[in-house]
């Protein structure tokens, strides 16, 4: 099959960094640890209860691109394993249903939760978080019936969805509803991590609340497109480098935005949407007293914005870490204990609460995309085959330029 592969060594890895500093093709390059194969072996059913799905649309996701660049934390590379195919956010058709797979059928139009816990590695003595529901935070992401991977597309033996075709557990698969457009499903996986997040923090915001959403990509958007879904009310204020991405923000339900690129400023425009009194401490940046919002969804990972996000949220706020921050360099966490702030991380989804009824997050999100109330579509800026990888990786490195925020892989 076609597939695009990417084979960790160190030799490759210290390659594409030096050739990194040069031109940001070295990711892609001949030299790169990623690689197009036009006749990669399928994989294989790991046991009778899976099922492999012929891949339609795969979109390309901050953490695929953290992992060709390097730069995610290598905290998580024991849980990953290679060689791998990326791709985790997709819409696909059932193409073969073990003996013992429930649920789905040949021909099923299907999205995949890219979870790996305990039921989908063959596990029967469920760990604490999968009998909670907290799928994402399973003890077991290194044992069981397939090899190491929290996900999905970080597994070498389930493949990826940037490949023409993956397995997964009948558990992992959703069937997407007949009026839900191939172009709206493929939001399902981010989607379900956006409302993951959104509940985290709508209940540190009251009804009359203010929060901001630092970093307004697909992540962003998709925080705030679930906090207006959920019934939040007060205000949103977004906060993007690039004028495109804070348009969008409040298309999809900002109230207000701070646009770097026409020289706001996220610390001084917060303090002075929110009643702050801004001051300069010497060698440093700015913070100010008094103001702040309740919420901050960081959704980069990069230590300016963890640093903002935590200046910005108001005495007794709390810090979402949406974006996947790594190790940071030039955080000052004083504002953690000077007030008393609360930072909770997110991973994945899994069973979430709302309405006082749990309802596992891709349910969630099919029956809004099916209900109209949220259409991520525009948000699908840029398709390529996979054939064209390079031009696809280098408009997710340039989405300035491009003026993309959700890209994808078609198949022929």
């Amino acid at each position: 099959m076609k597939a695009i592969v990417i084979d960790f060594s160190l030799s490759k890895a210290a390659l594409t960094l030096a050739g990194a500093k040069l031109s940001k093709s070295a990711y892609y390059g001949p030299l790169s640890m990623v690689s197009f194969r036009a006749d990669y072996p399928e994989p294989k059913l790991p046991g009778p209860e899976w099922v492999k799905v012929r891949s339609v649309l795969s979109g390309i996701c901050g953490s695929d691109m953290r992992l060709i660049t390097l730069s995610e934390s290598m905290y998580l590379y024991p849980l990953t394993s290679f060689p791998l195919i990326p791709g985790h956010e997709v819409v696909g058709v059932v193409e073969e249903v073990g003996s013992k797979a429930e649920g789905v059928e040949e021909g099923d139009r299907v999205v995949l939760d890219d979870v790996l816990p305990c039921r989908v590695r063959g596990i029967k003595d469920a760990c604490p978080s999968c009998r909670e529901g907290r799928y994402s935070l399973c003890y077991n992401f290194d044992r069981g019936v397939i090899s190491p991977g929290l996900f999905t597309g970080f597994c070498r033996d389930t493949g990826g969805a940037w490949g023409e075709y993956f397995v997964a557990h009948h558990s992992q698969l959703f069937k997407v509803p007949e009026n839900v457009s191939d172009d709206k499903a493929v939001f399902t996986e981010p989607f379900s991590v956006s409302l993951h997040a959104a509940l985290k923090g709508v209940s540190s915001v009251p009804e009359d609340g203010t929060v901001a959403v630092v970093g307004c990509g697909m992540m962003g958007i998709g925080v705030i497109t679930a906090l207006r879904t959920l019934g939040f009310k007060g205000e949103i204020i977004g906060v993007d480098i690039y004028r495109f991405q804070t348009e969008t923000a409040r298309r999809f339900g900002a109230s207000k935005t701070i646009c770097l690129e026409e020289g706001g400023k996220t610390i001084e425009g917060v303090a002075e949407l929110t009643g702050g009194r801004v001051y300069y401490p010497p060698r440093d940046k700015p913070m100010f007293v008094g103001g702040g919002v309740d919420v901050v969804f960081e959704c980069v990972g990069q230590a300016q914005t963890v640093d903002d996000s935590l200046r910005i949220a108001k005495p007794g706020g709390t810090v979402v870490l949406v974006g996947t921050a790594g190790k940071l360099k030039e955080v000052d966490w004083a504002p953690i204990f000077s007030k008393e702030l609360t930072v909770k991380g997110v991973i994945g989804f899994g069973e979430e609460r709302v309405d006082g009824e749990s309802r596992r997050a891709f349910d969630l999100a099919l029956e809004m995309f099916s209900s109209g109330k949220v259409d991520l579509s525009p948000l699908l800026t840029h398709k390529f085959p996979l054939e064209k990888y390079k031009e696809a990786l280098w408009t997710a490195l340039n989405k300035n330029k491009a003026k993309a925020i959700k890209i994808a892989f078609t198949f022929s």
